[in-house]
């Protein structure tokens, strides 16, 4: 209904148009009945000539106001939908990743696609008809009330069958029915989406005959709902028929003895049956709104449900650039060959950190992630996060460019609590190597520009020459222009990462944090990648995220990370002497580098 609001003058006009062409209908039908009997008396042309100008006014009005009515209701439908669709992008944008999660890919292109469309009919076959025809019942009663009073009693009365009893009986025949579609389509989105993507393990593991009789069993049912909603709505067609003519018969018989006595004239017989019979249109839709309402109700709690649960605590957008203004951002040019090299003025260490962990915990649901955690990145500073899979290493990650807000404890950046810096301020201040980077289905030129708008060709081409790519560049069919496919499909893995590290190095943050940067990378391309990355970290701060120890005596700061706690911290020279999983794990790695070699 909030959405309604946003266009209540042309809904009240539509009302308007609805209203009159159900009053056209009416009165054309009525000065027709009066007209044929009228004409059967044989009076003089010039008697009839006011009925006959009536006749051709309400017929061609009907058709004018139908057809103003269609244009004016389907015009506010399609401002609701873009309204409606972009509230939902715009709440889909907002939510925190830990709730993102929680949603499928298949239930969400439901929810844009059919679960949307489902909420037009809230305004087009509930709202508009029920008030149409409430207006219109009302004055079509006073009308036929002029001349049988008896007759508008019963219209009146059968009127309010055919707009309240039979819809609360089909709503109530076809319960579940709205709902039951509602689910089933979402189902076979998500069944769609699965298909699609995973074609190639479908096929490597012979399971098209699986798959198929899954799609064929949910389009069956699909199908079995449809049938059962026509076999409602030809119930509701018949007996807003039936109840028509009812209505008609019963005003025969109560308006016959008024003719005979007199005390009405007998021309005057096929105006209030016409009319009787012409009051009925405006309920003939009402059936179906209530089979509609249950399915867009569903609807509207699949969308809705986007828009509850707790939001991200966040400030009025600031600018990004001051939350580390003490740090000098020199653009990345062709001049350099790795951006910020030598003009990077690195304050003092015991100056206040860039980034601080205080005492920070975090869970999924019941399962507690981090648990204490707290740790200061100074300026300039390159601090390593290490530990087995699932100790919460990307955990640190996620909290700091606040896709979650820690659930005790504060992040500090910038010598402020993280929770008053807006989220885009944080994240257009720290560039992120991560290790799933995502590739859109567009040109390499516009996923590279995703970092810096503003760079020209040959900026691009200098990060993919220092992130080791122009080899793969070269072989590109339409260079810049080449379309990398749905995912990045057409690229290996290291060829990703690589990437990755490209829109790093446009973007020229004073913060990096790299998240497995390396993953998927054979050994001379890890190394020459790392040193790249390493001189474009010279006088920036940095997280490192890895459970591979290689070259850990580049950091000034290792963080042992166990089950969401930091067992220990410290130089490479000083972990390595003591008991634990850091030192057990480099005479791992070297052991199987002797096994190798």
């Amino acid at each position: 209904m909030r959405f309604l609001g946003w266009h209540r003058w042309r809904i009240a006009g539509a009302w308007v148009l609805g209203t009159g062409t159900i009053l056209a209908g009416i009165g054309l039908l009525a000065s027709s009945g009066y007209l044929i009997s009228a004409a059967a008396l044989r009076p003089p042309i010039l008697d009839l000539l006011v009925v006959i100008v009536s006749v051709r006014f309400f017929g061609i009005s009907r058709a004018v106001l139908r057809y103003g009515e269609r244009l004016l209701s389907h015009d506010i439908t399609f401002r609701l939908l873009m309204r409606m669709r972009s509230r939902f992008f715009a709440s889909i944008q907002a939510l925190p990743a830990s709730r993102l999660l929680g949603y499928r890919s298949g239930n969400l292109l439901s929810s844009v696609t059919s679960d949307i469309d489902e909420l037009q009919n809230f305004y087009v076959r509930v709202i508009t008809p029920f008030t149409v025809a409430f207006i219109s019942s009302v004055i079509a009663f006073l009308f036929i009330r002029l001349f049988s009073p008896s007759a508008a009693w019963v219209t009146l009365g059968l009127l309010s069958v055919n707009g309240a009893f039979v819809p609360l009986l089909l709503r109530l025949l076809a319960r579940g029915i709205g709902t039951s579609q509602v689910r089933l389509r979402s189902r076979l989105y998500r069944l769609w989406i699965e298909m699609t993507q995973g074609i190639q393990d479908i096929r490597l593991y012979n399971l098209q005959k699986a798959y198929n009789e899954q799609y064929n069993n949910l389009c069956e049912r699909i199908d079995r709902a449809e049938r059962r909603q026509s076999v409602f709505t030809g119930l509701q067609d018949a007996l807003l028929q039936w109840t028509m003519f009812g209505a008609v018969i019963v005003s025969l018989v109560v308006t016959a003895p008024v003719v005979l006595s007199g005390e009405l004239e007998g021309v005057m017989m096929a105006l209030v049956i016409f009319s009787v019979m012409a009051a009925f249109e405006s309920t003939q839709n009402l059936g179906s709104a209530f089979q509609y309402l249950e399915s867009t109700e569903k609807a509207a709690d699949n969308l809705f449900s986007l828009e509850s649960g707790e939001r991200p605590h966040t400030r009025n957008k600031t600018d990004g650039g001051k939350i580390f203004d003490s740090i000098n951002r020199t653009a990345y040019s062709d001049n350099l060959n790795i951006a910020l090299k030598s003009k990077v003025k690195t304050r003092a260490i015991n100056r206040d950190p860039d980034i601080l962990f205080e005492k920070v915990d975090f869970a999924y649901g019941r399962h507690q992630v981090l648990n204490g955690i707290g740790f200061p990145m100074e300026t300039g500073s390159k601090t390593a996060v290490v530990g087995p899979s699932g100790s919460g290493k990307s955990t640190l990650l996620n909290l700091l460019l606040r896709f979650y807000d820690p659930d005790a404890g504060q992040i500090r950046v910038g010598g402020r609590n993280s929770m008053y810096w807006h989220p885009e301020d944080i994240r257009a201040a720290i560039s992120v190597v991560d290790q799933s980077t995502y590739l859109f289905n567009d040109t390499l030129r516009e996923n590279l520009l995703l970092a810096h708008h503003g760079a020209d060709d040959h900026m691009l081409l200098q990060a993919l020459q220092d992130a080791h790519l122009m080899e793969w560049y070269n072989m590109l069919p339409n260079g810049l222009d080449t379309y990398l496919g749905e995912h990045g499909k057409q690229l290996s893995g290291g060829e990703r990462q690589r990437l990755a590290v490209c829109r790093a190095l446009l973007k020229n943050a004073p913060v990096w944090i790299l998240d497995e940067p390396t993953a998927n990378l054979d050994t001379i391309t890890e190394k020459s990648l790392v040193q790249t990355i390493r001189k474009a970290l010279e006088g920036r701060t940095a997280l490192w995220i890895t459970h591979r120890l290689v070259q850990m005596d580049y950091f000034d700061r290792i963080l042992v990370l166990e089950e969401g706690r930091i067992t220990a911290r410290g130089r490479h020279h000083v972990l390595i002497k003591k008991e634990g999983w850091y030192r057990d794990m480099m005479h791992l790695q070297s052991n199987l580098l002797a096994d190798r070699v």
